[in-house]
């Protein structure tokens, strides 16, 4: 059993390709409850639901389920009567031969094939898409960390600095980490960790002695080939590496935890980090924003779930405008006893220039 964000679900895998190294990433979600509420399976020898549209060729439309297919991951959510998740299908988009593995490996920014990578496709396509049909939860995209008493998001785009602030306080002020990518947070504001594997830029290295031993020392001597050529050829923001919160960190958030500041970082045309206050309008709106384009793959289907059950004469199991109006009202709550901030940052800024500034604002 394991509670995922708070919702208690059973895991039964079939796979034994994957078996081991996906069970070995969700071990620090066990849960001792009994009963669970949610079933997340890749034996779709159960799948029974009806295939009744197909619009466009890439979308199945089912009556009971929301469908989506990405180029690594099937998934279909099935659903009861009342409409609440009952179970999730998934199944792993594997080559068919082991040069294309072999290839993709080499291609691949962080040096892994989809086998050797199912913890973090499981994650951002099976468990944070699962929140979206939850009635109180909201996910936000973050990186987060506690200190002295209290828990910090820094949310935004990509490439704002958003990692880069989390190892600096987890590895360096004794912070401990709740989430490295994509935070879930509760109606009654408290967020609940993450443990998918935190990714390590190559530029997140550089003076840094002690995160490049934890990261590289034990990299096989290929990997460590391809550390090099891909950062000589495409640069360091092109080469990156995964590991553990558990092994990167000594602190980690095991349990929710009360959000109580929230900073969104933005690069703007400025010259000099600045911080101004956001309303709680404001922040939801922009929060909301952002999830929508980090998840426009899935919200696709969303659309064309919602266009052909329409065409059916059917009603949608959820929409897109249900699913921002949700987690509008959702942020509003939580936000409400929270410190919101709009961080604002130089196009031009260093790197280090950027850690010293920030220090001084979080």
């Amino acid at each position: 059993m394991y509670s995922f964000f708070g919702i208690p679900t059973v895991v039964n895998l079939k796979s034994s390709v994957y078996k081991t190294l996906l069970l070995n990433e969700l071990e620090t979600y066990n849960d001792d409850t009994d009963h669970a509420t949610i079933e997340i399976t890749d034996d779709w020898s159960s799948f029974d639901s009806k295939l009744v549209a197909n619009n466009p060729s890439h979308h199945y439309y089912f009556a009971d389920a929301i469908y989506f297919k990405g180029t690594q991951i099937e998934v279909a959510f099935v659903f009861d009567t009342a409409k609440q998740l009952k179970k999730v299908y998934f199944k792993l988009l594997i080559a068919p031969n082991w040069y294309r593995k072999i290839l993709r490996k080499w291609l691949n920014i962080q040096f892994t094939n989809r086998v050797e990578n199912i913890g973090q496709i499981f994650h951002e396509h099976v468990l944070v898409p699962m929140t979206f049909f939850s009635a109180d939860l909201a996910p936000i995209h973050a990186s987060g960390f506690s200190l002295n008493s209290k828990s910090n998001l820094l949310g935004g785009t990509g490439g704002t600095g958003k990692t880069t602030l989390e190892l600096e306080f987890c590895l360096n002020k004794n912070a401990a980490f709740i989430t490295d990518d994509i935070a879930i947070i509760s109606q009654k504001g408290e967020i609940y960790p993450n443990y998918n594997y935190p990714k390590i830029y190559g530029y997140n290295l550089v003076g840094n002695k002690n995160l490049k031993d934890r990261v590289l020392k034990k990299e096989p001597f290929f990997g460590k080939i391809h550390w090099f050529l891909h950062r000589k050829i495409f640069g360091l923001s092109k080469v990156r590496r995964k590991i553990s919160p558990f092994v990167l960190f000594e602190n980690v958030n095991t349990h929710p935890s009360k959000l109580t500041n929230y900073n969104i970082l933005s690069k703007n045309d400025c010259k000099e980090i600045s911080k101004t206050k956001l309303d709680i309008e404001t922040i939801s709106k922009m929060t909301v924003e952002v999830i929508l384009t980090e998840y426009s793959y899935f919200f696709n289907h969303i659309h064309w779930h919602a266009f052909n059950a329409l065409s059916m004469g059917n009603k949608p199991i959820t929409t897109t405008e249900y699913l921002e109006k949700k987690w509008l009202e959702i942020l509003s709550t939580s936000f409400d006893n929270t410190e919101n901030y709009l961080l604002s940052i130089p196009f031009d800024i260093s790197h280090d220039e950027f850690k010293k500034q920030m220090n001084s604002h979080l």
